[in-house]
């Protein structure tokens, strides 16, 4: 909804927070009254556990809240962190109720309670945010205000509207109904039972999963199956807020709050007494039985007969000399136990005397992994020991590993080659360049069959050490699973929580391979893989998969170089394979095999963005999933979306040269071009240069009509092993401006320049997109010959899609008709496919057959992803809707087209949508309004082929309105 600045007040002398709304989503009324009722909402509570609103107005820049500056962390940071005690846990949720029951009283329901909108201060305080879901209950009458009444007063929302987020929504929340303050009650039920389970109630592998099972009758597991130590009363507490029906639930913040300070007050009381209870007596072992008794003096014999007399005098020094020999030994015991209890203590301050020096690492801190330093003469652990253990440790959440790629980067600024070795000396001086606190530095060395693997964290301003391992193996195939025992203890000797190094922890011949040639082959791949010579890393990929069939990181880096090198088919079946075998990788590996599966064999995309959402708040500083996010929101035109995630790649990786190129697409998507290319300058200050970004920058160019910029572009090209692009955008713009001959001979240059370069898929998309371009501007005599050639090479979704598009626009039925057929067979789940491509086919096929209703049926089944081909579906729309005589519904889709432009820069069917909104004024009778349409598509053909259908039947058109 916005973006939040730290800003200082000038005149209060105050640190603020600005939520600044931006001007595109201020257009939006929903939006807008969305931002303004978070601060209505806000500003009218006044307590010590709620951000306080300090003003709401408007500059010319936008509307802004100004808040009170929270100097702290977000609850989820903190339970990510560590362990909560169950101390912690109730302050945290006292104060949480007790701001719920302030707005309660006040008429408001907040509806989003999660850990992301709550934040810990530095000295204890918690505050709860973003009032944004919240609405303003119905006002009750002045004269007589009843509590009970007004903590349940109804939103009101729309039937069927389901606002807030899913894992903490309530029943009633999720079914869309009417909710009250005991949906509060409920959200914080579920945080309750999340910070002491350290897992969340409601499970579920996909958003639907966990909505049915907080629909379901079934409750949560008990709290006692995950955290054995937790009072009963607690328990009794979750399971009251979690209730499914709300009767059954605390009917208020309030009733809640009570029952938390009672069991705080009750488990403080107890620890008090177990502080103040003395200890156990100290009782001294029972002597031997004593016939009559002991007299409790030793003193003048008992006189009595004779030898009696005698008998009972010795038993009685015997007993008491027993008593004085036991209290000897205990003293030397109590003394003994004082000393090794002393000394222990010595030792204990030498240790933090030595040691507190040392800080470990924090989730904020950044460590480089330096090469490791083989003294065994052996040339398979070169490579192969650093490799594994970054696989080890990239499994972590804690553990932010500095990237290979920007080492590489770093070595050039360093005027070092790239392919240096690391050494300790040079980690630690991209360490102090790049403003990282440690380095992590490992060595094998050996004697005789006898290995001995060290590792060494060290801070790189200082030098000391921060943490310390070492581990040994009796023999050579031992040496990956001691570095692996190594690894786990180095992570919690470095501040990682012992439940986080639990749970993320796969054995490292799981994570990589339990072979040693295998890993070795692997290393070598990604140093190809590194230098971008991704065609020379596939072989060596393959290879350490023929060693160990079972490697599924392999797998899954020969699926990315075969994707990244346009081997669509062979980068699936590496994708599937990689899947097959994911539970053999570790977390984070894990997570990038499923959502490349989704993506790449599957296509579900619910499951795919789900996936990457699972990433990222797995990884919250792992920049690879807020980039695919990127990329995948551009391609649906979802552009607000993908500019959020690409801002986030780059604050993760400032060097992100694809989050720069993806945040000026989606730019460009918004028609905000001076935006767009003022972050590729800006790339490019930074030495980061893509083809990607170039492109952008030809399509900036030609929409603001200037050429010497797009030259600039082309020759940028020339020499370069994708310089057959340069052709490409010369053929797209040549289309736009109606030169079919011009783009015809242009994709003919560049596809031969592919081949050349035995580019063979290349060549086969250039095809399909001239084919599809030839059939829009009324030139079908090759397009049955492009797209046979085309899929001879390839079998790919979209170029089946596509090539059938080109085929039903041209009348081919039979051969579209059996693409149709072939896709929903091989396809069944690829949501790309069955809701996009495939209805596009049938709607054009229905067209082509008059059949106009037909096609818009079909073409409602694209609604929901049409930004996907929106300019294709539109067009196709408003084509469906003229033939039907529905001049406005038409209008209303060339439109779409017009407003869009960013969304499509070079596409030809931005120029022929003036000529469909010519069309349909027409229809509406609305003259002028035709001409003005007419006469901007004139001017954008001003320099087309004559003899184009297209153009002759317009002109022809405009005449009859003169």
């Amino acid at each position: 909804m916005g973006e939040v600045y730290l800003a200082h007040d000038t005149r209060l002398d105050r640190k603020v927070a600005l939520k600044v709304l931006p001007a595109g989503i201020a257009a939006n009324r929903s939006r807008m009254n969305r931002f303004v009722q978070e601060a209505k909402a806000a500003s009218g509570l006044n307590h010590p556990n709620i951000i306080t609103i300090y003003e709401i107005d408007e500059t010319d820049s936008g509307h802004f809240i100004a808040t009170e500056f929270i100097d702290g962390e977000r609850l989820r940071e903190s339970m990510r962190r560590a362990s909560l005690s169950l101390s912690e846990v109730l302050e945290i949720a006292i104060q949480i109720a007790s701001a719920l029951a302030a707005a309660h009283e006040a008429g408001i329901v907040h509806r989003d309670i999660k850990p992301e909108n709550i934040m810990v201060r530095l000295d204890g305080i918690v505050k709860v945010l973003d009032f944004g879901l919240a609405k303003l209950t119905e006002p009750l009458p002045t004269h007589e205000v009843d509590t009970e009444a007004v903590t349940h007063a109804p939103v009101k929302t729309d039937p069927g509207t389901v606002m807030g987020t899913p894992i903490y929504m309530s029943p009633e929340q999720a079914r869309g109904l009417e909710v009250d303050s005991r949906t509060d009650i409920f959200s914080l039920g579920v945080l309750l039972y999340e910070m002491v389970a350290r897992r969340r109630p409601f499970a579920g592998s996909n958003t639907i999963d966990i909505v049915a099972s907080i629909l379901s009758d079934k409750g949560p597991p008990p709290l006692a199956r995950y955290a054995p130590e937790t009072p009963a009363e607690f328990e009794r507490i979750v399971e009251k807020a979690l209730a499914k029906q709300r009767e059954e639930r605390y009917q208020s913040a309030k009733e809640l709050l009570i029952d938390l300070r009672h069991l705080k007050k009750r488990l403080e009381l107890d620890a008090d007494r177990a502080r103040t209870t003395p200890p156990e007596k100290f009782v001294l072992s029972e002597p031997p039985a004593v016939a009559g008794g002991l007299s409790s003096t030793v003193g003048p014999p008992v006189t009595g007969g004779g030898s009696d007399k005698t008998n009972a005098q010795t038993e009685t020094l015997s007993s008491a000399e027993y008593i004085v020999n036991q209290v000897k030994v205990h003293r030397r015991l109590a003394i003994m136990t004082l000393a090794v209890l002393v000394l222990a203590m010595v030792l204990a301050v030498f240790w933090y005397l030595k040691h507190s020096s040392r800080a470990s690492l924090t989730e904020k801190d950044t460590i480089v992994i330096a090469d490791f330093v083989n003294t065994t003469g052996d040339p398979v652990f070169d490579g192969t020991l650093k490799q594994a253990l970054a696989v080890q440790l990239e499994q972590s959440p804690f553990l932010n590993i500095f990237p290979d790629q920007r080492v590489r980067e770093a070595l050039r600024f360093m005027n070092r080659s790239s392919d240096e070795r690391l050494t300790k000396e040079i980690a630690r001086e991209i360490c102090q360049r790049q403003g990282l606190k440690a380095f992590l530095a490992g060595s094998i060395s050996n004697f005789g069959r006898h290995y001995v693997i060290t590792l060494e964290a060290a801070n790189a301003q200082t030098g000391d050490t921060i943490a310390l391992q070492q581990a040994e193996a009796e023999s050579k195939e031992q040496v990956l699973s001691a570095l692996g025992n190594a690894a786990t203890k180095l992570r919690e000797q470095l501040g990682e929580s012992l439940a986080s190094v639990q749970k993320y922890d796969a054995p490292i011949y799981q994570a990589t391979t339990s072979s040693l040639e295998a890993l070795k082959v692997y290393s070598m791949g990604v140093e190809q893989q590194l230098k971008g010579k991704y065609l020379e890393a596939i072989p060596l990929f393959k290879r350490a998969t023929e060693m160990d069939p079972d490697f599924a990181r392999a797998y899954a880096a020969m699926s990315s170089m075969y994707y990244n090198t346009r081997q669509y088919d062979l980068a699936a079946e590496a994708s599937r394979k990689a899947y097959e075998l994911r539970d053999r990788a570790g977390e984070y590996e894990r997570l990038y095999i499923t959502q490349a599966y989704y993506d790449n064999v599957t296509g579900e995309l619910e499951k795919y963005l789900e996936t990457l959402e699972q990433w990222k708040h797995t990884y919250p500083r792992e920049s690879a999933p807020y980039n695919n996010l990127a990329v995948k929101f551009n391609d649906l035109a979802q552009f607000d979306k993908a500019a959020d995630e690409a801002r986030e790649a780059i604050r993760l990786n400032p060097n992100s040269a694809s989050g720069h190129s993806l945040l000026a697409t989606s730019f460009v998507g918004l028609n905000r071009f001076d935006e767009a290319q003022q972050i590729i300058n800006q790339a490019q200050a930074q030495k980061l240069d893509t083809t990607a970004m170039r492109r952008t920058l030809y399509r900036i160019a030609f929409v603001r009509n200037n050429a010497a910029m797009m030259q600039q572009q082309l020759d940028w090209l020339t020499e370069k092993p994708d310089e057959y692009l340069a052709q490409g955008w010369q053929s797209e713009t040549a289309a736009f401006s109606g030169q079919l001959r011009k783009s015809q001979e242009s994709s003919k240059r560049a596809s031969e320049s592919a081949e050349r370069r035995d580019q063979k898929d290349v060549a086969a998309q250039i095809a399909v997109a001239a084919a599809n371009r030839d059939a829009l501007l009324g030139d079908c005599a090759r397009v049955k010959e492009q797209t046979a050639n085309a899929l001879d090479i390839t079998s790919r979704q979209l170029m089946m899609a596509n090539a059938g598009n080109a085929l039903a626009s041209c009348s081919a039925f039979s051969q579209a008709q059996t693409i149709v057929a072939e896709l929903t067979k091989r396809y069944p789940m690829d949501t790309v496919v069955n809701k996009i491509l495939l209805p596009l086919v049938q709607a054009r096929i229905e067209l082509q057959k008059g059949n106009p209703a037909q096609a818009i049926q079909f073409l409602e089944i694209t609604r929901l992803y049409e930004g996907y081909a929106l300019f294709q579906i539109a067009y196709l729309r408003g084509q469906s809707y003229l033939i039907q005589q529905k001049g406005t519904e038409a209008a209303a889709e060339f439109q779409k087209i017009l407003d869009h432009r960013g969304s499509q820069p070079t596409s030809p069917i931005f120029p022929l949508a003036h000529v469909g909104l010519a069309r349909a004024a027409v229809l509406q009778g609305d003259t002028a309004k035709a001409r003005q349409a007419y006469q901007n598509f004139f001017a954008l053909w001003k320099d087309a082929d004559a003899d184009l259908s297209v153009l002759i039947e317009a002109r022809k058109e405009y005449e009859k309105l003169k």
